[in-house]
């Protein structure tokens, strides 16, 4: 669903996923989207550690913070270089223990990857738990 000001469209038509938006500054369009488009409320942020010391990240936190429709309910700094399991299963854990709804990303490589499979292990492991380990070999290979 679009605000006023901005272009909301498929990125690449006829698949339905994912959009593209543009007008917009970023926190706006999270705040935003996280509520209407995604009706959700509690929001988990993956930063890099670099991008985290900007006043783009201060920007988003200010947006998301002071809005009351949103609630960030945690907020993981980086993830190391080629994506390790350990942190995969860090951030699985920690998103489950807030209870958080949706993961808002700054950044890229590395860190929008392992979003992705931080996304992937939730969705496989939902309904079994114990599958997913503690260890980089546990229930995930």
């Amino acid at each position: 669903m679009a605000e006023r000001e901005e272009q909301y469209f498929p990125a690449f038509p006829p698949k339905p996923k994912p959009y593209v938006s543009i007008g917009l500054r970023y926190p706006e369009a999270v705040a935003h989207h996280v509520t209407h488009t995604y009706k959700v409320k509690k929001i988990y942020i993956i930063v890099s550690a670099s991008i985290s010391k900007t006043p783009y990240f201060k920007a988003l936190e200010k947006e998301l913070y002071y809005d009351d429709n949103v609630e960030v309910v945690g907020v993981r700094r980086g993830i190391k270089s080629h994506t390790p399991w350990v942190d995969i299963l860090e951030i699985v854990k920690d998103f489950r223990r807030r209870r958080a709804e949706v993961i808002v990303t700054l950044g890229a490589g590395s860190l929008t990857d392992g979003a992705k499979v931080v996304s992937w292990v939730r969705i496989q492991f939902a309904t079994r738990p114990t599958n997913c380990g503690t260890s980089h070999t546990d229930g995930i290979l």
